[in-house]
């Protein structure tokens, strides 16, 4: 893929990748993860149903309700059935 960019913006760029220690195409890689990530992070907090299952997620972790790997998730299941 070629890409142009505005003299400004591609002098900004090659600045950006020699302050990080990346190439031109790592630096704009990386840019475009970031604003996808972005984009993604905005349709989350946009969904009503997406937020509140998020909340739903932080309250289990905080009650202690998630287990992490298979002798956590043994050990939670044998507490709820001698419950």
């Amino acid at each position: 893929m070629t890409l142009r960019l505005p003299p400004e913006l591609d002098a900004a760029v090659r600045v950006a990748a020699d302050e990080e220690h990346r190439s031109v195409q790592q630096t704009v890689v990386h840019a475009l993860e970031l604003y996808l990530a972005a984009r993604e992070t905005a349709d989350i907090k946009a969904d009503p149903d997406a937020l509140r299952a998020l909340a739903e997620a932080r309250d289990a972790v905080r009650a202690g309700d998630v287990a992490y790997g298979t002798d956590a998730a043994r050990a939670l299941l044998k507490d709820r059935h001698a419950s």
